[in-house]
C-alpha cells in the first residue's frame, strides 16, 4: 500500500523527486488513467509514493480536512466510554472501546448538516521525518528512476502491470536504504510545513495548491548538533509555493475512480458502500493485499472529502466491524486539540492511527509509521465549501 512505502521514504528530497517526476509524467499518466472509466490505471508510484501525503500527489490519504461543526453541535455519547479498554491501569476517563465509539461516530455523523461550493478547500500542517543522505545514495534513486522508466517503456504496462513493475521498485529503493544507512542516519530531523488546496466541485475547474510556513525542526539539541557535524547539509528543498494546474484528480491511488465530481454520490448504507469498496480492493494488485488496510486508507479519503454525512456514517459502521480496531482513548493531536486514538496494525510492521473528534466525528489527524521508527503526521486544520478560487469557508 502507499502508506507503507511513504513511511519507509525518510528523506525530504525523495519529494523533490516526487513531484519531480509527477510533473514530467502526469499528464499522459491521468490521461491514460480516464480513458477508460470502468477500470482506469492508475499512475505509477514508485518514488511518488514519497510525495503521496506530504505533496499531496493524486488527492492521496490527507485528501481533506476537519469541517466545522453543525450548527448543533450532537451531544456526546458517553456510553462509548464505559466500556473497558482491556488495560487494567487505565483510569476509567479514558476506557474507549473502538467499536462503540465508531457506531457512536456514526450516528454523530449523520447529525451533520450537509453543504455545498465550488471549490472543496483543506488547509493541512504535515510533519515528516526528513534526513541527509550521501551522494551513493541519490546516484542510486536516479538510477532505480531511470530503470523503472525503461521498463514502464518497453513494457507498456498499465493497469496492474504497472503497478506490479513500481512496486518491484519500491522494494530495491528499501535496500538501497539500508545499504547506505545500516544503522540508521546519524541525526533526527523534521520537516514541518503547511498546506493549503482549493479542488473545484466541477470537471475541467482550476486546482489551486498553496504551500507556506515550511521548517526544519530537530527533536533534542544532540541531532542539531550531528547536523552541523556532518557539515549542516541542506535539509529543505526549494519547492513552488504556488501551483495551479486543470489537470482530473482522484480522490486517491488506491480509488482512483472516486473524484470529487462523484463523491458525493457514493452509497450512504452500510450493506451498499461495503459492497463498493469491497469490489474495488479485489481490482488492486494481490501483492501486499489486505482489507484491513485499504479499508483504513480508504476511511481517510472519505472522512476527509466532501462526502455526505451519509456515507460518512456507513464507513464508520464498516469498521466498526472490523478486528484488529483498538483505541487508546483521549489523546491530543499535533494541534493540542482533544479527540479519540484509533489505531491498527499491519502483519508487516506498520501502524496506522486517526484522531477523531468525539463531538463532531471529523478527523483531526492521521498518521503512518513503522514500528520502532518516526511517526509521519497530518494534522488536518480546517475544510469546507468556498464559492471562489483562493478564499477560505466562512463560518
Amino acid at each position: 500500500m502507499t502508506d507503507r512505502t511513504f513511511a519507509r521514504l525518510k528523506p525530504d528530497k525523495l519529494d523533490e523527486l516526487a513531484e519531480d517526476s509527477y510533473e514530467r509524467r502526469r499528464g499522459a499518466d491521468l490521461a491514460r488513467a480516464f480513458a477508460d472509466d470502468r477500470r482506469p490505471a492508475r499512475r505509477p508510484v514508485f518514488l511518488l509514493a514519497a510525495g503521496a501525503i506530504a505533496a499531496g500527489a493524486a488527492v492521496a490519504a490527507t485528501g481533506v480536512l476537519v469541517t466545522p461543526p453543525p450548527a448543533a453541535p450532537p451531544a456526546s455519547t458517553p456510553a462509548a466510554r464505559q466500556v473497558p479498554s482491556g488495560d487494567p491501569g487505565a483510569s476509567p476517563a479514558t476506557r474507549i472501546d473502538a467499536r462503540a465509539f465508531l457506531l457512536a461516530a456514526a450516528d454523530t455523523a449523520l447529525r451533520e448538516r450537509p453543504t455545498s461550493g465550488a471549490y472543496w478547500y483543506v488547509r493541512q500542517r504535515t510533519t515528516s521525518p526528513t534526513g541527509y543522505w550521501p551522494k551513493e545514495f541519490w546516484d542510486g534513486v536516479s538510477k532505480l528512476q531511470r530503470q523503472e522508466q525503461a521498463e514502464i517503456d518497453r513494457t507498456g504496462a498499465e493497469d496492474d502491470e504497472l503497478i506490479a513493475i513500481n512496486e518491484k521498485y519500491n522494494k530495491k529503493l528499501a535496500d538501497l536504504r539500508e545499504r547506505v544507512y545500516p544503522d540508521g542516519p546519524p541525526f533526527k530531523a523534521y520537516v514541518v510545513e503547511s498546506e493549503e488546496r482549493w479542488r473545484p466541485k466541477k470537471a475541467g475547474g482550476t486546482h489551486r495548491t498553496r504551500r507556506t510556513d515550511r521548517e526544519v525542526v530537530f527533536p533534542t539539541p544532540e541531532d542539531e548538533a550531528a547536523w552541523r557535524k556532518e557539515g549542516s547539509p541542506k535539509l529543505l528543498q526549494e519547492r513552488p509555493e504556488n501551483v495551479d494546474d486543470t489537470l482530473p484528480r482522484p480522490l486517491s491511488i488506491e480509488n482512483m475512480d472516486i473524484t470529487m465530481q462523484n463523491v458525493g454520490d457514493l452509497p450512504r448504507s452500510k450493506k451498499a458502500l461495503a459492497a463498493r469498496l469491497k469490489a474495488q480492493f479485489k481490482r488492486l494488485p494481490e501483492d501486499g493485499k489486505e482489507f484491513d488496510l485499504y479499508l483504513w486508507q480508504t476511511t481517510v479519503d472519505l472522512m476527509t472529502a466532501p462526502t455526505t454525512p451519509g456515507t460518512r456514517a456507513a464507513i464508520f459502521r464498516i469498521l466498526a466491524d472490523q478486528p484488529g480496531i483498538r483505541s487508546d482513548g483521549e489523546v491530543k493531536d499535533a494541534a493540542g486539540r482533544a479527540g479519540v486514538g484509533l489505531e491498527v496494525d499491519s502483519d508487516d510492521g506498520y501502524e496506522f492511527r486517526l484522531v477523531v473528534d468525539e463531538d463532531t466525528a471529523k478527523l483531526l489527524e492521521y498518521s503512518v509509521a513503522e514500528r520502532g521508527e518516526d511517526t509521519t503526521k497530518v494534522t488536518f486544520e480546517e475544510s469546507g465549501w468556498t464559492g471562489e478560487l483562493g478564499e477560505r469557508p466562512q463560518g
